[in-house]
């Protein structure tokens, strides 16, 4: 207990407590009317034995003690205990003190206000399996930093990295370590986590990535390469059935067998909303764009992506007759066109500065047969798409990126080639997963059927393969019905 006395303070007293060392202090002031102070402080000194005439006075009474009491002194003598003991030091300028006081009863209103707690928005959830170093660092890279994937709120975006291989476990924590520092990051470390299963990273999953697929081995028949695909995504449809959220977007990417893994894994899992699962293959026609732009003159930049058909695996078709080019300047000279490699917008509004190379490629050799048969590009493009196709290769990332930013932000303005489900536009075959060019729809990727169909022996062709493994694996039966009752089906 700390003691005061002063005649200059009128009220009765007023106790202070604080917490030091386990032990309690109360600052106790006294004050006493002029004419009975002096009496009282000098029966008060003489209980004491001290000798001292000093106003204020203060003195300390250690609690649970004998009540006996400890001389500290005047005023300054009080501050320098202060400091000493308690290192506060009250010694401020008036001025100081004063802005500090109207400080205090500015905030006053604001702290009796009751406080609600701000709480952030849920990251937008993104689960990656398959995901391997290096390419998935690129990929990673490119979703924390989509605008359109950022959650309401700034939640962000958090991605959880799984792969069924354990021995995998070492690059998936490379990746996130790398991720984790680099300068666009800003959460650090929380945004990467790395799972141990599909069911886990499937927890509140707003997008579901899928890479990879198992490559056929030397001297590996086909048939048993596609049976080891199918196990794969039938086991993989049973894991999305139980665990996989009705929201939920499903993308399949770097597989050597896409849309027959696709078809599998929509037949399977019939718990899936149909048009949230799609597979990317726009990254087909996009390497194809230097050979293009050799054979015609016309420059990477004004050249859009290829449209690319079929069953992509065992059969693809890349229709360079149908490449839009800008005719009348520059791709840059419009607003609208981003990144024109990856997609095609929409020219309806301005069809004579934006052409197809149909004209163009009669004219070129390496492109077209002497009578506009479509002949394959030249081995060193083939063989660098079949190459690549096991991986996520960058192209195959950029157009996945771009397709998933349009999905979020709900854009139905610019068509892409993408595998999805067939319904029966352009008059391929229904109920498998197909690729070709694709827009958004409400929210889905749907067949944009503006877009000029195929030849027709393109169509001929892929009917013919697709109705073979379609019986060989008992595939179709959940779209087993009129394609003109599946729209009113899906709706439902």
């Amino acid at each position: 207990m700390i003691g005061l006395n002063s005649n200059n303070i009128m009220s009765d007293s007023l106790n202070f407590e604080a917490l030091s060392s386990g032990r309690y202090l109360v600052f106790e002031v006294l004050t006493r009317a002029h004419h009975r102070r002096k009496d009282w402080m000098k029966k008060f000194c003489n209980d004491q034995k001290w000798r001292i005439d000093k106003n204020p006075l203060v003195w300390k009474t250690i609690l649970n003690s004998d009540g006996s009491c400890q001389l500290i002194g005047g005023i300054n003598e009080f501050f320098e205990h202060l400091i000493e003991y308690y290192n506060v030091d009250t010694r401020l300028d008036k001025r100081i003190k004063k802005r500090i006081a109207l400080d205090n009863v500015e905030r006053l209103p604001f702290m009796l206000t009751e406080q609600v707690p701000v709480s952030r928005a849920p990251a937008t959830m993104v689960c990656i399996t398959g995901a391997a170093y290096p390419s998935t660092c690129y990929l990673v890279s490119e979703l924390l930093q989509l605008k359109e994937l950022q959650a309401k709120g700034g939640g962000g975006v958090t991605v959880c990295l799984h792969h069924k291989d354990s021995n995998k476990y070492g690059d998936l924590i490379r990746i996130k370590h790398e991720i984790c520092d680099a300068e666009f990051n800003i959460r650090g470390c929380g945004a990467i986590t790395v799972v141990n299963s599909e069911e886990e990273g499937l927890l509140n999953c707003d997008l579901f990535i899928v890479l990879g697929s198992m490559r056929r081995e030397e001297n590996e028949k086909e048939n048993l390469w596609m049976d080891r695909n199918y196990t794969a995504m039938k086991r993989l449809a049973s894991i999305l059935n139980r665990h996989c959220p009705e929201h939920c977007k499903v993308l399949l990417m770097g597989m050597d067998l896409l849309c027959f893994n696709l078809s599998v894994l929509a037949e399977k899992a019939d718990k899936v909303y149909l048009y949230n699962i799609i597979g990317v293959t726009g990254h087909r026609g996009m390497v194809t764009l230097p050979t293009i732009s050799r054979a015609t003159g016309i420059l990477i930049p004004d050249l859009h992506c290829p449209p690319v058909w079929g069953f992509d695996g065992p059969a693809k078709y890349v229709d360079f007759k149908h490449v839009i080019y800008h005719c009348g300047g520059s791709a840059t000279d419009y607003p609208g066109c981003e990144d024109a490699a990856t997609t095609v917008d929409d020219y309806s509004a301005d069809r004579n500065k934006h052409k197809y190379l149909q004209s163009v490629l009669y004219q070129s050799e390496s492109l077209v047969g002497g009578e506009g048969e479509h002949v394959a590009v030249s081995n060193t493009i083939e063989s660098y798409t079949n190459e690549v196709c096991h991986l996520c290769s960058l192209p195959e990332i950029r157009v996945a990126v771009r397709m998933i930013s349009e999905w979020f932000k709900n854009d139905g303005r610019i068509t892409v080639s993408a595998a999805v489900f067939s319904d029966g536009t352009f008059g391929l075959p229904f109920g498998m997963f197909l690729s070709q060019p694709v827009h958004m729809e409400n929210g889905e990727w749907k067949p944009n059927f503006d877009f000029p169909p195929p030849d027709e022996t393109v169509i001929i062709d892929m009917l013919s393969k697709v109705s073979e493994i379609a019986f060989e694996y008992n595939l179709g039966h959940r779209f087993n019905m009129n394609p003109k009752e599946m729209s009113s089906e899906v709706s439902e």
